[in-house]
Formats: structure tokens, sequence, C-alpha cells
């Protein structure tokens, strides 16, 4: 097959369809993701739950040329100009409320802002990230993270505006917790899984597919021209209004019933499976794979 023809461009999100564990992208699957680069032109695009700032790694080695789409859809950033082409931040009183909520409750919780990450020094998510941080060759690629200001001050006094409100937890008493913080907004904001250990809220009507669409209104995209890798709560907007959505082997059944195919799991490079099977030719394989390691150095 080579969907390529009819789907000239990739739309992707990254933990748990590229990244693994540890925020990390397995070596062939970076190959196989810069093979696309080559062959499409540079047609690549990442849509994500995490903060753009968070993945510059990604951008620099898969030299990704398109806008991203960050914070599940509240924010859309030019990845060449860093250009904030669209956000929507939390209402300031809702995010206030929200964070009043948290902090009483001694409830685990991070707050993604455009520019910056921020957190509790105790917090299990900010552990991750700065472990992360640590094992990075390259400075220009470390999240923005900050644990030491008071970012409730901060919004107070509208210096930030927060854009999504994070909350890792790690065992059904703790998800309890985050529902019940939760559930007193639950009509006046919108609350996602974005990952199984992750519960994310944003402004109302947040998500992926809105803010796909609002980039496609803006760049003048065919949304059916997009083929999209995805696996969980967050991606399911998004798969319904493009062409051709692809579920990885790891994802949630709601998505599953949904796409038109599954591939393999994240573990074992479902997308770079689909790449070469599905989505480049032989020719384009034959072609472009051995430029990879010149041009992606």
């Amino acid at each position: 097959m080579n969907l390529v023809k009819k789907y000239p461009y990739v739309i992707t999100d990254l933990d748990g369809k590229i990244a693994g564990k540890g925020y990390l992208i397995n070596p062939e699957t970076y190959e196989a993701l810069q093979t696309y680069q080559l062959a499409s032109n540079y047609h690549l695009f990442l849509a994500s739950g995490r903060l753009d700032l968070m993945a510059k790694e990604y951008f620099a080695k898969l030299k990704i040329k398109t806008p991203i789409i960050s914070c599940n859809g509240a924010l859309i950033r030019d990845s060449l100009t860093n250009e904030i082409l669209y956000q929507q931040p939390l209402p300031q009183a809702l995010a206030l409320a929200v964070l009043t909520n948290a902090i009483e409750g001694n409830v685990d919780h991070i707050v993604y802002t455009a520019n910056m990450v921020y957190g509790h020094p105790g917090s299990s998510r900010i552990a991750f990230m700065l472990k992360y941080n640590a094992q990075l060759d390259n400075d220009n690629y470390r999240i923005p993270i900050d644990t030491e200001t008071d970012y409730v001050s901060l919004l107070k006094n509208n210096e930030i505006e927060v854009l999504k409100i994070l909350f890792p937890f790690n065992s059904s008493a703790e998800l309890e917790q985050v529902q019940a913080i939760y559930q007193p907004f639950k009509n006046a904001v919108d609350g996602v899984f974005s990952q199984k250990d992750l519960f994310d809220i944003q402004a109302l009507n947040i998500n992926k597919g809105n803010a796909f669409k609002k980039l496609c209104a803006l760049k003048g995209y065919d949304p059916q021209q997009f083929i999209f890798y995805g696996d969980n709560y967050n991606d399911l907007e998004l798969a319904k209004i493009v062409g051709y959505t692809v579920a990885m082997g790891n994802s949630v059944l709601e998505l599953k019933k949904i796409a038109n195919t599954t591939t393999m799991t994240v573990t074992d490079n479902g997308v770079r499976e689909h790449l070469f099977t599905e989505v480049l030719s032989k020719e384009q394989l034959a072609e472009f794979l051995p430029q990879v390691k010149n041009v992606f150095k």
C-alpha cells in the first residue's frame, strides 16, 4: 500500500505513539519518521497533551517545520518562529478554584502555561521531568520547570494564564481525589485522561480535534488528507475528523473502534511498522531511508 498518495500528511501524538517510557523515542522509530520527513517534504505534524516546550528534543531531531498542537489543543505554536497562533487558557476564576481545592486537599498537580511548567518539588511528575532533563546532552532541550515560584499568586495577579492543570495518580484512591476536584466544575471545564495515570483539566471545548480544525482553517489544510496515530482518550476528537486514523496496539478500546486500522504497540515500534508497510512505497524507502543518516546528523 502507498497511503501517502491519498494522505500526504501525518499527524501524531507523542506519548504512547512514538515516545515510550521516560519520554524516549526508539532510534528505529526516529529513523522511520525521519524517512517520512524526507519522502513527504517535511509534512509531519505533532499534536500532544504535553506542552510543546517539553518536546524540543523531538522537534530538532525530526526537523519539524509545521505548527504544533499542544496541551490537548489549548495551544498552537509555529515551530519555526515560535509565534503563538492560538491559545485558550482556563478562565482565571476556574483555574484558581481548581488549584485551591488541589492544594487544600494535598493532591499532586502540575500547571502548564505557554512558557513554563509549574509544580511542587515533591510532585511525582515533576521528578519524572527533572529526570528526563538530567539525561539530556543538550541544555536547549530541557523542559522549563519552576518549582519555587508561587504560581497561585502569579495567577491572581494576572501574570500567567493556565492552559492545563495536570493531575498524576498512582492508585484508585488518588484517582478518586482527582475526580472529587473535577466534579464540581465538570460543566464548566473539560476533563480528559491523557494517559492511564494522568488526568487533565482545561477550558471547556478544548481538545485536539477542535484545535486541528482551527489550524486547518488558519493554514488551508484539508483534514481529510491526514493520517493520524493515536492511542488515548484525548485523541478521540482528532481521530474523528482526519482522513485515516491508525490506533496503536496499546490504544484504548474506544479509539480502536473508530480507527481505520490498528498497528503494533509503541514498544514494538508500531508507527515505524505502519509507515514502512502501509504509508511509504518501496521505492520511497529505497530512495530516502539511506539518506537519513546524512540529513539528520
